[in-house]
């Protein structure tokens, strides 16, 4: 997502001029950074790309507002909010280090979720979900190698850049970012929102960008790594490796993108078809994405992962959407939105489990004002899956209707 600066100020300390930039938070078309979801916007050092100062600082805040109205675990509303700081620099404007950039982020993560609370089910409701804290998110360095390819080190998540479907990062739900699957089958979640943990990560392009191939090494589980985000810097276990190959029509705004990739977790998984004890030496997954503009302003997407259904919770998993933009001429910067999230429980889970959990959602974004947006959404959740059930027997509740608003301001 290209965020349109629309109101720049400059500040100075020292020599140093910092850009405080007030961006647009609608989504735009038409230009080269996709839309990303709330939990990761600007947080792959998009900023630096867009500006041209040495130091650029921006301030999110992204609340979600959410109430069970029929079915669930039970009824009720949940209310959640992020805070965030977000600095990238320019590292040649700054120390004359030539192709280097710098990110770094603060979040501040308030409220409770409604699928912790009252839904009780596997496709999280909020994107913005997770246990209230104060944590340092990321802390890297990306080096450019030659004009087509790129390294970074630091800390940061996969699901900045990795399985992600540019049309699907529209929507509220959690799946439509980093999948559901992939939440459910890695330990912790894998490295994704809301716990950064060092990686490495390298890319390269060719010609015209219209080819990408990206792999990236992460460390370990990141759950039990502090909470603060200041002292994950652990390499204990072993890590997860992940790669993709994308092929795209080229241009700043592809007519269509597909993506193929995978990840291999180096550590042992546990049969789920077996006593407990026994395991796998390792853990493996499969995904491909299709991002389609099927008209200027219409756009579509679908996204597919598959994994061995004797170690992974959520063996097959599909996701599928279409995005409007500006379908009322009083309102060209709204963007309506309908997508289906399906997450398919393993067999050796099922006695205790539905056959699958599915999350449909309605979703319009109101371009209040260029540092403003609303969202409303509608999301039914079919056949609800307790986590609970993922371990042990777990009673079973009925599909369950939420009803939502999600605010985002950034300054």
């Amino acid at each position: 997502m290209k965020t349109c600066c629309i109101f720049p100020r400059q500040l100075r300390i020292g020599t140093v001029p910092i850009a405080l930039i007030v961006g647009h938070v609608s989504p735009v078309y038409g230009q080269e950074l996709p839309l990303q979801a709330a939990q990761h916007r600007d947080e792959n050092g998009e900023q630096a790309r867009r500006s041209q100062k040495a130091v650029t600082v921006t301030l999110t805040y992204t609340s979600d507002t959410n109430a069970d109205v029929d079915g669930g675990g039970r009824r009720g509303t949940a209310y959640l909010q992020r805070l965030g700081a977000i600095a990238d620099a320019d590292f040649e404007q700054l120390v004359a280090w030539r192709g280097a950039t710098f990110h770094g982020s603060m979040q501040a993560i308030q409220g409770t979720g409604l699928s912790t609370s009252r839904v009780d089910n596997l496709l999280t409701v909020s994107g913005i979900e997770a246990a209230p804290a104060l944590r340092m998110f990321n802390l890297w360095v990306e080096q450019k190698l030659g004009g087509a390819a790129s390294v970074r080190v630091g800390q940061f998540t996969a699901g900045q850049e990795f399985a992600i479907a540019p049309t699907a990062n529209f929507f509220v739900n959690s799946s439509f970012g980093w999948p559901g699957s992939f939440a459910l089958d890695l330990p912790g979640g894998g490295p994704s929102y809301p716990i950064a943990v060092p990686a490495v990560r390298l890319a390269a392009s060719g010609a015209a960008g219209r080819t990408t191939f990206r792999t990236a090494l992460f460390a370990a589980n990141p759950t039990g790594r502090d909470r603060r985000g200041l002292a994950g810097w652990r390499f204990r276990g072993k890590p997860l490796a992940i790669a993709e190959f994308v092929r795209s029509a080229g241009g700043k705004d592809p007519a269509w993108t597909v993506v193929a990739g995978g990840w291999w977790n180096f550590a042992p998984a546990a049969d789920l078809r077996l006593p407990a004890g026994t395991s796998h030496s390792a853990n493996r997954a499969v995904y491909l994405i299709g991002d389609v503009r099927i008209r200027p302003k219409l756009r579509g997407f679908v996204r597919l992962t598959l994994a061995p259904e004797d170690r992974n919770p959520v063996a097959r998993y599909l996701d599928a959407g279409i995005t409007a933009k500006g379908l009322l001429k009083a309102r060209p910067d709204d963007i309506l939105g309908l997508a289906v999230a399906t997450a398919w429980i393993a067999p050796a889970l099922r006695p205790n489990a539905s056959g699958a959990e599915l999350a449909f959602e309605a979703s319009y974004q109101l371009a209040v004002h260029g540092t403003l947006s609303l969202q409303p959404n509608v999301q039914w959740i079919v056949h609800p899956v307790s986590p609970d059930a993922l371990a042990g027997p777990a009673p079973r509740q009925g599909n369950a209707l939420v009803i939502g608003l999600r605010t985002a301001l950034r300054l």
